[in-house]
């Protein structure tokens, strides 16, 4: 016996009645698949053709607080307390709201036979407070014994959104403070006494620094996420080279060493993202100042042939096998916990924006050589010889 709502302004308000939903519950018991869905740790629910549910696994049961037998019949509005849910007799989906709701329109997709992922935004009402709640959502069809259900797997990205947004402004407020601060000094250090002036250029040049630093965790995290966007432009390998030379020269990790070009390299015109790769290169060098002891001179060279450029950092030291196995890695680093974003920063901004490859070598008597190696003129890249780089 199934009851009809008394009316809907998005999907059907119809429900099955209790008896039904208790047979399709034994339905999918009999097939094994809760034993299966109970193995995910995962939110997942199974829902008949009337959006309610029929089956929850262990996941579902402990994020909702409702037992397996108190979700029996919920669709999943109600199940999780979102504020729309409860507004109207027909329930979750029946109201004007539910047809911007991306968890609404997953599941009816889902029975027209397409598996569907979005995401789905709603406010549900926990206790007394009411809390904002961010999901990826997607429906896939299944048929069982006849019958069609879906499979409705939930995924929470709230704390995922927030850290998004809150990283977003600590870099927009964070690169306002700084940046101002920079161009104050700028000012500050030419018109300071003579006294003053190396104390004011060397703040000057902390600050630099520290804006560059901001800079690069910020293009990192876009890049994490996919939301970086590189602007190519034509440039010229020797201005990089002696760029990067410079700038290695200049960091605190140079003290007693040398940075060095090696002669004969090959100064040809490519297109890439001069931020980036400035990004990339700088890391080398500094890693390679990091391993080298004093009196230890740091080699850059570059090479070109067969349509591609690369660029070569070398330093005495041979990695120890411990860490050669793990470079490249998210979170390994020899310099301490919290650490290491700087080879697997070099390996995401080159082979996903740059379309270039990274690569090293270690071992007697050479020691260490990093190598970016990228096409003269990327195939995603559009130059512009005018375009600016990143700020």
């Amino acid at each position: 016996m199934e009851v009809q709502a008394v009316s809907t302004k998005f999907a059907p308000a119809e429900r099955g009645s209790p008896v039904l939903v208790k047979e399709q519950h034994a339905l999918l018991h009999r097939n094994f698949i809760a034993p299966t869905l109970d193995a995910i740790p995962v939110v997942l629910l199974v829902l008949n053709r009337h959006r309610q549910v029929v089956l929850a696994n262990t996941q579902a049961v402990q994020t909702t607080g409702k037992s397996q037998e108190e979700l029996l019949g919920l669709r999943p509005g109600e199940a999780f307390g979102c504020i729309h849910a409860f507004e109207g007799p027909g329930g979750c989906g029946t109201t004007e709201f539910c047809s911007r709701c991306g968890a609404v329109q997953s599941i009816l997709q889902g029975f027209d036979g397409f598996k569907s992922i979005r995401e789905c935004s709603f406010l549900r009402r926990k206790d007394i407070l009411v809390e904002a709640v961010d999901l990826l959502v997607s429906s896939s069809p299944i048929v069982v014994e006849e019958q069609s259900f879906v499979l409705f797997c939930i995924q929470d990205l709230s704390d995922q959104k927030r850290r998004r947004t809150l990283e977003r402004l600590f870099f927009h407020d964070m690169l306002n403070t700084t940046g101002g601060l920079r161009g104050l000094m700028e000012i500050l250090s030419s018109e300071v006494p003579d006294e003053f002036k190396p104390d004011a250029e060397f703040i000057h040049s902390v600050l630099v620094h520290l804006v560059d630093e901001l800079i690069g965790q910020k293009d990192l995290m876009a890049a994490e996420n996919n939301e970086l966007a590189p602007m190519f432009i034509t440039l010229r390998s020797g201005e990089v080279l002696h760029g990067v030379a410079k700038l290695g020269s200049s960091l605190a990790q140079a003290g007693g060493k040398a940075v060095l070009i090696e002669p004969g390299f090959a100064d040809v015109e490519f297109v890439s993202d001069a931020a980036l790769l400035k990004r990339v290169l700088g890391n080398m060098v500094k890693n390679a100042l990091e391993a080298s002891h004093d009196g230890e001179r740091v080699l850059l060279s570059c090479r070109a042939g067969d349509g591609r450029l690369s660029f070569s950092v070398n330093n005495a030291t041979v990695m120890e096998d411990d860490v050669r196995l793990r470079i490249f890695k998210r979170n390994f680093s020899t310099k301490g916990q919290g650490r290491g974003l700087g080879t697997y920063g070099m390996k995401l901004l080159s082979e996903r924006y740059l379309d270039g490859l990274v690569s090293f070598t270690t071992g007697a008597p050479e020691g260490t050589t990093f190598t970016l190696s990228l096409p003269l003129t990327p195939g995603k890249a559009t130059p512009d010889s005018g375009a600016p780089g990143h700020p």
